[in-house]
């Protein structure tokens, strides 16, 4: 591999890591989006439909995220607060990790509103119409 063909994979390598890096911050925005009408202390998952990772917001402010973190025999949640790295505790449980998030951040919060990532499961819900069976007609 020549000095130029090094350049142009460690040049891929910074864009590949620049696109999956935009790609988690519009997942967190839209996550963060689904909170924002949530009072209290609420999770949504970062991805919808994967519940591993959950964005944790309090009054609709972000306070961090927790993942599922699973070495092989136990599996832990781990709070991570907003714009850092840091790990700041392993729980056994989903609901005590955003609590820890929660303690984290000086709230005294301790119920958690799970919040659904469909974006249609917020609306409310559609009139219901009965149909020509349900008002006794005959067939």
């Amino acid at each position: 591999m020549t000095h130029l063909d090094e350049e142009a994979v460690a040049a891929l390598r910074a864009a590949q890591l620049t696109i999956v890096n935009a790609k988690w911050d519009v997942c967190e925005e839209q996550a963060l989006q689904r909170l924002t009408h949530v009072q209290g202390l609420a999770r949504t998952p970062l991805f919808p439909g994967h519940p591993v990772i959950q964005v944790v917001a309090c009054d609709g402010q972000l306070l961090g995220r927790v993942r599922r973190r699973h070495d092989g025999r136990t599996a832990r949640w781990v709070a991570v607060p907003a714009r850092t790295g840091h790990e700041i505790d392993a729980c056994r449980t989903l609901h005590g990790a955003v609590r820890a998030l929660a303690r984290h951040a000086g709230l005294r919060r301790h119920r958690v509103t799970a919040c659904p990532s469909d974006p249609e499961a917020l609306s409310p819900p559609a009139p219901h119409r009965l149909s020509w069976r349900q008002k006794g007609h005959p067939r």
